[in-house]
């Protein structure tokens, strides 16, 4: 009996055909991807890498730093608003207390002056003594003017230059004129007039105490004599008295016909006392019919009392 031959194939051409295939496939991605294997890869040394790193730490520990810097001014940004809000709601509190200050202040009425004595109807055959001068020459009276006397030496006369005063042109100017000629070679002096503004027209012209020599007595003279050709406007009287004081005289001779205007009465008393601290004396003079302006005569009067000085009228 005969054997059957076996014919055994190991790979069939299927199988064959599978693997060309997938052969050409391997071959066609490697050729599409050659190109792009030398960017996969590196160039950089070691020890530039290790360079490159050792930068970006030190970058991210200045940034880090830098973010600490951030958040340690943003801490104090807050402590400032915070100091901020408390010196503003104690600013609030300090302005609610001077207008508190201020409202009672000018609330204060000035004293009226004392009532005169009614003549005793008996007559008296005595005769009447000569009445004292304002001030006694053992104190040392350095010359009397409009019913004031001072020994002072340094003298700042201020002026009212308000509108109402141009009906008083004369009196103004002779009563400045009257001073300036009670004044000695030992004297010194500055003239301030005043008007709405403030606005100031002073001799000399930088406001300061001059000597009183036949020059500038001659040159203030003139001076007084064209002042009354510039009233007009308002009265501020606190603002003249300041600036009189801040050149620092022994004595000032307010002359006025009207009441301030730029503050109550009773609070620039108060703010001119204060500032003064008894340092100079304030005379203050009535011009024109000051009778008839209780006011003013009240507040002329209560200024010259708490500042050593004394009060007159000139109504001629």
């Amino acid at each position: 009996m005969k054997s059957r031959r076996r014919s055994i194939a190991v790979f069939s051409i299927s199988a064959l055909d599978l693997f060309a295939a997938a052969l050409g496939a391997f071959i066609l991605i490697v050729l599409v991807l050659f190109p792009y294997y030398r960017l996969g890869g590196t160039d950089v040394s070691f020890e530039e890498l290790e360079q490159l790193v050792e930068r970006r730490r030190e970058a991210a520990s200045s940034a880090q730093t830098e973010l600490s810097e951030i958040r340690a001014i943003r801490a104090e940004i807050r402590l400032l608003d915070l100091q901020y809000r408390t010196t503003a709601e104690e600013m609030s509190e300090i302005e609610a207390k001077i207008r508190e200050v201020q409202r009672q202040t000018a609330e204060i009425e000035i004293p009226d002056p004392p009532p005169v004595p009614e003549p005793d109807p008996t007559p008296d055959p005595k005769p009447e003594p000569i009445p004292e001068p304002p001030r006694s020459i053992n104190r040392g009276v350095e010359f009397s003017i409009l019913g004031l006397a001072t020994s002072k030496k340094d003298i700042a006369i201020v002026v009212d230059m308000s509108g109402s005063m141009q009906a008083h042109r004369g009196k103004v100017t002779a009563a400045i004129n009257e001073v300036l000629g009670q004044m000695k070679p030992d004297n010194r002096f500055v003239i301030i007039g005043y008007r709405g503004g403030p606005t100031f027209d002073t001799y000399p012209r930088n406001g300061r105490l001059t000597a009183a020599n036949a020059t500038n007595l001659s040159s203030a003279r003139r001076f007084a004599d064209g002042l009354s050709a510039r009233f007009g406007g308002g009265t501020p009287t606190q603002s003249a008295l300041l600036r009189a004081l801040n050149v620092r005289p022994e004595a000032v001779i307010l002359m006025s016909d009207g009441q301030p205007d730029d503050g109550q009465p009773g609070t620039i008393i108060t703010n001119i006392t204060a500032r003064n601290r008894g340092r100079a004396e304030i005379h203050t003079v009535a011009i024109g019919d000051y009778t008839q302006d209780r006011n003013l005569t009240l507040f002329l009067q209560e200024l010259a009392r708490r500042n050593r000085g004394d009060f007159v009228g000139r109504a001629r």
